[in-house]
């Protein structure tokens, strides 16, 4: 599983082979009676191995490199994309292989004016069916395949057209595609979910083709497009010197497809994005409004001061019809605001809003809290039965309990022994033994003064149902009511139902190409779950109840809330502790749209790994973030399943070590690649065969895949910051 795997790392292998090949197959058995003479009973069942084979779905794609529609130094980068699907590449058969190893997705790298027709699509695509793309007819040569039984040749597909010639001296050759895909296993900790698998197992295919690049003294982009093409059925073609015959034009079928471009500047790296968002802060990395007011007079000081806490001023109609403005901050604060006090929760949104005197404003941070918890409340049907049904169990448990307690055989000390499931006489039994029996048929002692019993001697009803045994005994008998409830709350407390205006409510505290850190304001989460509890209650007891039973939703809740994304990943829960402090960051920049699997780390004084709560993409380029505590720093790294491969700015790659060579070879010293390993001189090809031998020899072992992977990655970018830059 990927949890054995230390947050950061990752591990390579060569493959992920299928025990069947995807296609058409057919089982066929038989059986011959020897005792007659008979003719062999036979039998057959033909079944599909399904898998894509004309089209794939593109969600399986996490990471393309480089991102699509971005611009940056990419010459010399060999362009790659990341599956979910780690045995994708391996699940279809490539006729003619040495080894079902061999691959059949390669990844093309083309120019505009490589490709023939689809001049109305920015990839070059042609859009088609399955059955027209098997009928298309000489001069243009079509992989032979054979379509699969679940495929209608009404299904759509799509396809690129190129020169026999320039399809020659671009695809791969069949004996190396195993170098050009492998497996790669990370720990999903640090990432936002969307859908990854919880072993953290990805295929990786990497192009044999370094992107065009503009010469030297241009400023122009150049544009280069990326297919994964399917190779099924063109293994005949994968030669050194294939034989197209009457053919001069290629046909293959396109996966997927995407543009970048490529500048000689680092426009959009993740080097230059990354420090552009650390230098293009004129403040402290805090979420708050950039700007204060000049001046030193008394509200312009109280006006600064909440800016500087990060409240925001909203304009606000009073009901008594004046237009002012009002104070409002959002759940992410730059400062960690004390526990307010108060003995009930509130139970209208009213109750939540805060008057300053000495300004004649209101503050409605809470209020809006408030009505957010219970907007979402309203909107979740299935949770306003669980809550009622709750309170009806509650209701029916507390009174059984203290009908129970107040007869005349028990006391308060007793409340531990009480049973919902039994009667008065039930208890009363429990209780006697054959000495008390005896006794009770003995001659009254006439001086004894029984105890005080019934009512007089016990807790009233409110008093009852704020003990803490009680408290302990309604959680354990309504646990299985809880689960369901607390981890709705969790998500409520995580923020999830909320919209982005109530979490920073003037888009100057997030500029593009920000980070910005912050504390979970504990008294606005405190306030969201009073409106979430305060559906349905039509009566003072109900209110009560609510107000003695939130501490056991409040506890569950955030016992929830410390495993939820644990649970979201299916791998076991780090911690079940409560949070003492929550904190967290909100990312907004090309770094989250180009890197979706961007890797965060937050880490204590210690340098021990903090625990995240939340980590999700709130949209194409926010990320949001949450950790259990406060981070001493946090980093952003490049996913470990999507690292670079490629060659420096002089085409070296750095050795790598992988067993103890035995020729002498200085690991860490540069290895040329090119242009000593390309196909061609001026060729943006990598002649992969003579680049493996190469390795081979200087590393004095038999690379795999997953090793001349290991050769051509390059180093990994990160950005760390830390409580000083905060």
């Amino acid at each position: 599983m990927s949890n054995e795997i230390p947050v950061g790392d990752f591990r390579l292998y060569d493959n992920y082979i299928p025990q069947l090949k995807a296609g058409n197959w057919t089982i066929k058995l038989s059986q011959t009676l020897s005792a007659v003479n008979a003719d062999p009973i036979a039998s057959s069942q033909q079944f599909v191995v399904s898998a894509p084979q004309f089209s794939m779905d593109v969600t399986q794609i996490v990471n393309r490199f480089p991102p699509a529609g971005s611009t940056g130094l990419y010459g010399n980068s060999l362009p790659h994309l990341v599956l979910n699907d780690a045995m994708l590449p391996w699940e279809r058969a490539m006729k003619g292989a040495a080894s079902p190893a061999q691959p059949w997705l390669a990844l093309m790298i083309f120019a505009e004016s490589d490709l023939i027709g689809g001049e109305n699509n920015k990839t070059r695509t042609i859009s088609s069916t399955v059955g027209d793309f098997l009928n298309l007819q000489p001069p243009t040569l079509i992989a032979d395949i054979v379509k699969e039984n679940d495929i209608d040749p009404g299904d759509p597909c799509s396809y690129i057209q190129m020169p026999v010639s320039l399809f020659a001296a671009r695809a791969p050759l069949l004996s190396e595609l195993r170098f050009l895909s492998h497996c790669r296993q990370v720990n999903t900790s640090d990432k936002a979910i969307m859908g990854l698998n919880e072993d953290g197992l990805f295929s990786v295919i990497v192009s044999n083709q370094f992107p065009a690049a503009p010469p030297a003294g241009s400023s122009q982009p150049v544009k280069n497009i990326a297919h994964l093409v399917s190779l099924e059925g063109m293994e005949n073609y994968l030669t050194a010197n294939p034989a197209f015959e009457n053919f001069t034009q290629v046909a293959l079928l396109s996966m997927a497809s995407w543009v970048f471009y490529t500048l000689p500047d680092l426009t959009e790296d993740f080097r230059a994005l990354a420090l552009n968002i650390a230098n293009n802060s004129t403040d402290k990395l805090w979420l708050k409004l950039p700007n204060t007011i000049p001046g030193n007079d008394t509200y312009t000081i109280e006006v600064n001061k909440r800016l500087s806490d990060g409240y925001v001023p909203l304009a606000y109609h009073a009901r008594t019809g004046e237009d002012s403005f009002a104070w409002y901050r959002g759940p992410f604060s730059p400062v960690l605001p004390a526990p307010l006090s108060k003995p009930t929760p509130f139970f209208t949104s009213d109750a939540a809003i805060i008057y300053d005197k000495a300004f004649g404003l209101f503050d409605l941070s809470l209020a809006t809290a408030w009505q957010a918890g219970r907007e979402a409340a309203l909107s979740d049907r299935n949770y306003g039965q669980r809550l009622l049904a709750f309170r009806k169990k509650a209701h029916r448990l507390t009174d059984s309990l203290y009908n129970q307690l107040v007869n005349d055989y028990f006391s308060v000390d007793q409340v531990s022994a009480l049973n919902i499931g039994t009667t008065i006489q039930d208890e009363l039994i429990a209780i006697l033994d054959n000495k008390l029996i005896q006794d009770l048929g003995a001659t009254p002692n006439t001086s004894f003064t029984p105890p005080a019993t019934g009512p007089a001697a016990n807790p009233d009803l409110k008093t009852f149902m704020a003990m803490p045994q009680v408290q302990a005994l309604l959680q354990q008998m309504v646990n299985d009511d809880l689960a369901d409830i607390t981890t709705w709350l969790a998500r409520l407390l995580l923020f999830y139902p909320l919209p982005f205006n109530k979490l920073v409510a003037d888009d100057r505290m997030l500029p593009a190409e920000s980070i910005r850190f912050f504390y979970r304001d504990p008294n606005w989460a405190d306030a969201l779950l009073d409106g979430a509890l305060s559906i349905g209650l039509d009566s003072s007891r109900q209110s009560l109840l609510t107000t003695l039973s939130k501490g056991v939703l409040h506890n569950g809740a955030m016992e929830a809330l410390a495993a939820y994304r644990d649970r979201l990943r299916g791998v076991s829960p780090s911690s079940l502790a409560v949070p003492a402090v929550i904190s967290g960051f909100l990312l907004r920049s090309a770094l989250v749209s180009g890197w979706p699997g961007l890797a965060v780390r937050g880490y204590d004084a210690a340098g021990n790994l903090l625990n995240l709560l939340r980590m999700d993409h709130l949209s194409v380029s926010v990320l949001l973030c949450l950790f259990d505590g406060v981070p001493a720093k946090v980093e952003l790294s490049e996913p470990q399943e999507g690292l670079g491969f490629g060659v420096d700015d002089d085409g070296n790659t750095v050795l790598r070590s992988l067993t103890p060579p035995d020729t002498g070879t200085q690991i860490g010293s540069p290895f040329p690649v090119r242009p000593a390993y390309m196909r061609a001189s001026a060729a943006r090809v990598l002649n992969i065969t003579k680049l493996v031998a190469g390795l081979n020899d200087k590393l004095g072992v038999n690379l795999g895949a997953a090793e001349f992977a290991l050769q051509m990655i390059k180093s990994p970018e990160a950005i760390i910051f830390n409580s000083q830059s905060i």
